[in-house]
């Protein structure tokens, strides 16, 4: 049984490699550079960060609010007890003083005893340092449902990256395998001027030895100029090509053109293999970010407990009322705000039934995306097989034409159609290997798996 399990691991491994041996390294540096450049992904991250800062704001919200204030005010006059008040106090001093003199109630205070003034209740002049605490025992749930919102919405915000990244690593080798279809289309071309060029001599001889004729050499010299428009041609695409790519990715101007790719088909270890599309993972994080934020909008029709505490670091001018400190607990009960929560959550219950009619979508989009997708790919491969088939028939034919030519047994044009058969049958040939690389990589996104192969 262990044996088994490592033999699956292993064929597992070279199933890995072998399709990450489907990129080669100036692909992967030029996908890498692009992804550095994007500004959607750049804008992406910061949205990413934001996010996140907004969860820690959230969940900060559960610390103690502490606060100093200093504050001056003038009043316009002390604040005084009423007149029979201030009677009322000082007769009761009077009181007092004689029964700790020993005075009968009735008696006259002497001379030298003189009465203390009621003080104010309130200077006017006020001068205070307070420091206050205000700290969120119970939100009703709101701060654990915000801050799994925020969470959810980080990690949709991330596979929407995934998705752009899926995005520009097609985009890249798209452009990049055109740019090998292009040198491929050079090589054709050169092989078949080099052809050309063996007819032309073969010609200049007949021509000398009164077996062929001027027009000859000439339908080879205007095939050949037809080839040379070609490559001029090929050199126009090529530029556009690294310009795009320029623009994709930053990469000097120098260093592009000295990319040589090479089109070679891609062999798929496992073309069945499926993974949840970044898109559908960003979907349903979205859905889930909504649903959470839609219960902490109901929250706020639960009760919630607060602590408070305020503290006077100067006591000169308290009034005879105020405390020193004081610290208590406040439950706040929201019974009626004008449904103004309650439209909140339904508003955010509709952003997810978007969310949701967009997965739908999408998901739907993604089953017929994958069944075009395999079906390109059979047909490419398919294609590719066929027209192997026609390069080598279309070498033979081209052999045996020319050998007839060289013996007087057919015409130049017999001999420059075959040439162009050849010719046409090898760029058919590359570009169903372009054709069958596209497939491979769109049935791999299709399928969810592309940037795990890249």
């Amino acid at each position: 049984m262990k044996r088994k399990k490592i033999l699956t691991g292993l064929l597992v491994l070279l199933s890995t490699l072998s399709q990450a041996q489907q990129f080669d390294e100036a692909l992967r540096h030029l996908v890498h550079m692009a992804y550095g450049k994007s500004d959607t992904i750049q804008l992406n991250n910061i949205r990413v960060q934001q996010a996140k800062i907004e969860e820690q704001t959230t969940r900060y919200n559960y610390l103690p609010r502490l606060s100093a204030n200093a504050t001056y005010t003038r009043l316009n006059d002390d604040i005084l007890f009423p007149q029979d008040m201030q009677s009322l106090l000082l007769g009761t001093q009077r009181l007092l003083i004689k029964e700790g003199a020993g005075l009968p109630f009735n008696s006259q205070l002497p001379p030298s005893v003189k009465l203390q003034p009621v003080p104010a209740i309130q200077q006017k002049d006020i001068f205070k340092i307070t420091g206050n605490m205000q700290w969120v025992l119970f939100s009703g749930f709101k701060i654990e449902n915000g801050i799994r919102a925020y969470q959810h919405q980080q990690k949709a915000l991330a596979y929407g990256n995934e998705k752009k990244q899926a995005g520009l690593l097609l985009d890249i080798a798209d452009l990049y395998d055109k740019l090998a279809l292009l040198y491929a289309s050079d090589s054709v071309i050169k092989s078949s001027d080099a052809l050309l060029d063996q007819q032309r001599r073969f010609v200049e001889g007949a021509i000398k030895n009164g077996l062929a004729t001027p027009i000859e050499r000439k339908k080879i010299e205007l095939a050949q100029q037809k080839l040379q428009l070609r490559i001029i041609e090929n050199d126009g695409n090529r530029l556009t090509l690294v310009e795009r790519l320029h623009q994709l990715t930053g990469i000097e101007f120098t260093t592009l053109n000295g990319l040589q790719p090479r089109l070679q088909p891609m062999l798929l270890a496992n073309d069945t293999a499926v993974a949840e599309r970044s898109e559908i993972k960003s979907l349903n994080e979205a859905i889930a970010a909504t649903h959470y934020k839609e219960k902490a909008e109901r929250s706020e029709y639960i009760p919630k407990v607060a602590a408070f505490a305020q503290y006077e670091f100067r006591k000169q001018d308290l009034s005879l009322l105020d405390p020193r400190w004081y610290a208590g607990l406040r439950l706040q009960w929201s019974l009626f705000d004008g449904f103004t929560a309650r439209n909140n959550a339904r508003k955010v219950a509709l952003d997810r039934h978007a969310f949701e009619v967009q997965k739908q979508s999408a998901e739907d989009l993604i089953q017929l995306g994958k069944a075009k997708a395999g079906h390109e790919l059979r047909t490419a491969n398919q294609r590719i097989t066929m027209l192997k088939a026609q390069v080598a028939l279309s070498d033979e034919s081209l052999e045996f034409v020319s050998k007839q030519y060289k013996n007087g047994l057919t015409t130049i044009t017999e001999l420059l159609n075959a040439l162009n058969d050849l010719e046409k049958a090898r760029f058919d040939l590359q570009q169903a290997y372009y054709e069958q690389r596209r497939a491979s990589l769109q049935l791999l996104h299709v399928n969810g798996t592309l940037l795990e192969n890249f």
